[in-house]
């Protein structure tokens, strides 16, 4: 693989490293400049959508909706936006190449890639005399280009079209470099199309970041792949320590590197249950389903999964203090509640209490009752929402 192609793939995440990779990947072809760049259904949609890219040439206005939308995304362009509506309005059913781009996307058909170029010598010359050349390309400097079109991807509007220019008068793209963009076409299309939808959950979730931001918990947030879109500074400060390497490694890789029982919550979170993981250093991982957030309020347009970080010493009390007040819990309840959240089991509490064992599962029974919860792991996910929605003050600095 090209290293510029590498260096481009590496560049999906970043807005800014993505336009200087994909203007040097242009440049590793031998070519001044990219043309278009753009996540098209088909060739009709391209089109259609031509002069509405001219009228908004930033591509950032385009990359805001993930591509289950359906609508198309300029991705990537090098030329202005006056040359841009100039080609869309009047020159597209004119320009050779163009039919020749549609006559070998079609003949490619599903699964295909098909490049063409006005450069192969001694047609080049010719080609740059005809009137469409000296209307519309010579005075943007064009010289020849070659434009690309990909079938192989399985989204609404995830077909590549791609085109790069020569602005230099000489012969043009050689066939070395023809048969390079070909075949690394479909990774330039894979490319394209993470890079689309990376910037678009950003975007979709930057309500939700400046939200974790103010909780006093430390919180991740996934998007439905297991990636992590956000972890507060609090996540991030108890990643950083030492005993917090798997932690790291969450945040880091996200949850579908995650080890098998991560993975099994982040499952158990997508199919809308709470659930629950001890980590080292009496760490809890309080697992919140899809819909969690909204539920409480917290509406937002990200669609994925939150994972809640209670510390056991400093956040328990609290926490049980938000719920004794919140659903009438005699002194009782909220005991084996905050024995609970502090990793004892029922046997535990009714030994350090000297009590028996089918009174504290009496308590247990009403404290299930008063929260509507069936189960443990739901009693400490409750607690965890409460400490979502609770005022800072209530918390430890």
């Amino acid at each position: 693989m090209h290293s510029a192609l590498t260096d481009l793939l590496g560049a999906v995440a970043d807005d800014a490293r993505w336009q200087q990779a994909l203007q040097a990947y242009a440049t590793s072809l031998g070519a001044d400049q990219v043309g278009w760049f753009v996540l098209a259904s088909g060739p009709e949609q391209l089109a259609e959508w031509g002069p509405r890219f001219a009228e908004h040439p930033d591509p950032r206005y385009w990359l805001r909706s993930p591509s289950a939308d359906g609508a198309p995304a300029l991705v990537g362009r090098g030329v202005t936006a006056e040359a841009t509506l100039r080609y869309a309005a009047l020159y597209r059913e004119q320009d050779p190449l163009w039919d020749a781009a549609m006559v070998g996307y079609a003949q490619a058909g599903p699964g295909g890639i098909s490049v063409v170029t006005d450069a192969p010598a001694p047609a080049a010359r010719r080609f740059r005399q005809t009137a469409f050349y000296n209307d519309f390309l010579r005075p943007h400097g064009i010289g020849t280009r070659m434009f690309g079109g990909g079938w192989n991807a399985r989204h609404p509007v995830g077909h590549l079209f791609a085109s790069v220019y020569r602005l230099r008068d000489d012969e043009g793209f050689t066939p070395e470099q023809v048969r390079r963009f070909q075949a690394e076409f479909g990774a330039l299309q894979h490319a394209a199309f993470l890079h689309r939808e990376m910037l678009a959950l950003r975007t979709r979730s930057q309500g939700l970041e400046a939200l974790m931001e103010c909780l006093p918990t430390g919180m991740l947030f996934f998007d439905t792949a297991g990636r992590v879109l956000h972890a507060n500074a609090r996540a991030r400060a108890l990643a950083g320590r030492r005993e917090q390497a798997g932690l790291g490694k969450l945040l880091q890789q996200g949850a579908a590197q995650a080890d098998a029982p991560l993975r099994a919550l982040f499952a158990q979170s997508l199919l809308g249950m709470s659930g629950c993981a001890e980590l080292p250093g009496g760490l809890l991982l309080v697992t919140l389903a899809a819909g969690d957030l909204t539920a409480l309020g917290l509406g937002h347009p990200a669609t994925g999964v939150a994972w809640v970080l209670v510390e056991r010493a400093p956040d328990a009390a609290a926490a049980v203090a938000l719920a004794r007040q919140a659903y009438r819990l005699s002194p009782a309840e909220a005991a084996l509640l905050l024995a609970l959240l502090g990793g004892q089991t029922p046997q535990d509490f009714a030994d350090a209490r000297g009590v028996r064992i089918r009174t504290v599962r009496a308590q247990m029974s009403a404290l299930l009752f008063k929260t509507r919860t069936q189960r443990q792991q739901d009693l400490v996910a409750l607690v965890a929402r409460l400490m979502l929605v609770a005022p800072q003050d209530d918390f430890r600095d």
